[in-house]
């Protein structure tokens, strides 16, 4: 296969399913009141993005030069320079671990919450030691993540349980949403 074909396959088959998926939308009852959008509309614009950038993907692997015809570096980087990373198993493993466990224990400590401890553990396993910086990233991107889907989608979240719970309706309470 030749070499930008193979660049480009897994973006084709992802543009390709994408296609079909919102095909398959399009057939999604969209039954709403005026004003108000229908059941059809989220996952249409999702795949419109996912779309888009699979388009982007594939004309930017098309129009980049291949890797034997780049000029040497003047730093004298020799042989290997442009060698991709070797890939990190351990940070692999843990973002892995990190996304099991959201989906396990969402519905038991809520949205919120389990999104807070993702967005700041998933920089830190990857290599980011700044503490401050990844709590405040996990706390704002949960924060703005449950305002758009409760107050833009309305799409209702996982509360979670006890003290959780507790949380997550003082959360909405703040931002107007119950």
């Amino acid at each position: 296969m030749p070499g930008k074909l193979r660049l480009v396959l897994p973006h084709g088959l992802l543009l390709a399913a994408t296609a079909f998926l919102y095909w398959a939308a399009t057939r999604i009852a969209a039954n709403t009141g005026a004003g108000r959008i229908g059941p059809d509309a989220w996952p249409k614009a999702i795949l419109v993005f996912m779309g888009a950038l699979c388009a982007w993907e594939i004309v930017r692997r098309l129009a980049m030069r291949p890797r034997g015809a780049a000029q040497p570096s003047p730093a004298g980087g020799g042989e290997g320079a442009d060698a991709p990373p070797a890939l990190q198993w351990g940070k692999l493993a843990a973002g892995v671990g990190l996304v099991v466990g959201y989906v396990i224990v969402v519905p038991w400590v809520g949205f919120f919450v389990a999104t807070a401890v993702f967005l700041a553990a998933f920089p830190w396993f990857g290599g980011m030691r700044r503490p401050v910086l990844t709590t405040v990233l996990g706390l704002a991107g949960s924060l703005a993540l449950v305002v758009v889907f409760m107050r833009v989608a309305y799409i209702s979240l996982p509360l979670g349980a006890g003290p959780f719970q507790a949380l997550s309706l003082a959360l909405l309470k703040l931002i107007g949403v119950s």
